[in-house]
C-alpha cells in the first residue's frame, strides 16, 4: 500500500513538475498590445499560458524608470517567448514621462533585448500599429522613424520582427478613413488622441489575428517548438 501511494505521489509531483516547466509566451508593450493581447491569448487557446504585461503608456523609458525587464519578469523564464511591441507612446515629445529620442529608444531596445537574451528567453519584436490619421483623405505616417529603429534593432540584435506597422497600414487602408473608425474607440481621424489610439473589440480580433498569423510564418526552430509540442 505504501509503495503504491508513493508511486502515485512520485507521479504526481513529477507532472506538476512538467507542467511548471511548460514555457509561456509573455507580451510586453503598450495600450494597444494590452488589448489585442486578450484576443492572441485567445488564439494560442491553452497549449501555452499567455501572460500580458502590457499597459496603457508604457515605453522603454518607463519601464526602465520601473527598473527594467527584471522588474516585470521575475520567474525564471528560460526558453519562454517574449513579444514586445514599444514605440507608440516613446515617439510622443509631448509625453515628458515617455518620451524617447529616436536613439534613446533605439539603445534602450537593445538593452531590453540583451536582458531577455540573459533570461535565455525566444524574443520576437513587433513595430508599432500604424497610426489611423488622415490629411486630406490620405492615410499619414505619424510614426517617423520608430517603426524603422524597431525593424534595424531585430536585424542587429538577431531577433525576428512582427512588422505590425504594414500589417496595420494595409489593413488601415484597405478600409478606408469611414471604415476603419469601427474598429476604435472614439477614433477621429483627423485628429492625434492625447494618449493611444486604442481598439476596440473588433479591431483587437483583427490585430491579433495579424499577429498570430505573423508568428507562425517565422522561420525560427525554438518558436516553430513552441507551438508543435
Amino acid at each position: 500500500m505504501k509503495k503504491a501511494i508513493f508511486t502515485l505521489m512520485f507521479a504526481l509531483f513529477g507532472s506538476m513538475a512538467i507542467m511548471a516547466a511548460q514555457p509561456k509566451i509573455w507580451l510586453l508593450g503598450d495600450g494597444t498590445m494590452e488589448g489585442w493581447g486578450k484576443a492572441f491569448a485567445e488564439r494560442v487557446g491553452s497549449a501555452l499560458e499567455v501572460k500580458n504585461l502590457s499597459q496603457a503608456g508604457l515605453s522603454v523609458k518607463v519601464l526602465d524608470t520601473m527598473g527594467g525587464l527584471d522588474s516585470v519578469i521575475v520567474d525564471k523564464a528560460k526558453k519562454d517567448l517574449l513579444i514586445v511591441q514599444l514605440g507608440q507612446n516613446d515617439l510622443n515629445e509631448t509625453n515628458v514621462e515617455a518620451y524617447s529620442s529616436l536613439e534613446a529608444f533605439t539603445q534602450d531596445l537593445v538593452d531590453l533585448i540583451l536582458a531577455a537574451k540573459a533570461k535565455k528567453m525566444i524574443v520576437v519584436l513587433c513595430t508599432p500599429l500604424a497610426h489611423p490619421y488622415y490629411k486630406e483623405g490620405v492615410l499619414v505616417n505619424r510614426l517617423g522613424g520608430y517603426a524603422e529603429a524597431v525593424r534595424r534593432v531585430a536585424v542587429s540584435q538577431d531577433v525576428p520582427v512582427i512588422d505590425l506597422e504594414a500589417l496595420s497600414r494595409t489593413w488601415i487602408e484597405g478600409l478606408g478613413e469611414e471604415g476603419v473608425q469601427a474598429h476604435y474607440v472614439n477614433l477621429n481621424t483627423t485628429e492625434r488622441p492625447a494618449g493611444e489610439y486604442l481598439l476596440n473589440e473588433s479591431g483587437c480580433q483583427e490585430v491579433a489575428h495579424m499577429a498570430y498569423n505573423a508568428l507562425l510564418t517565422i522561420d525560427n526552430k525554438k518558436i516553430t517548438k513552441l507551438f508543435t509540442k
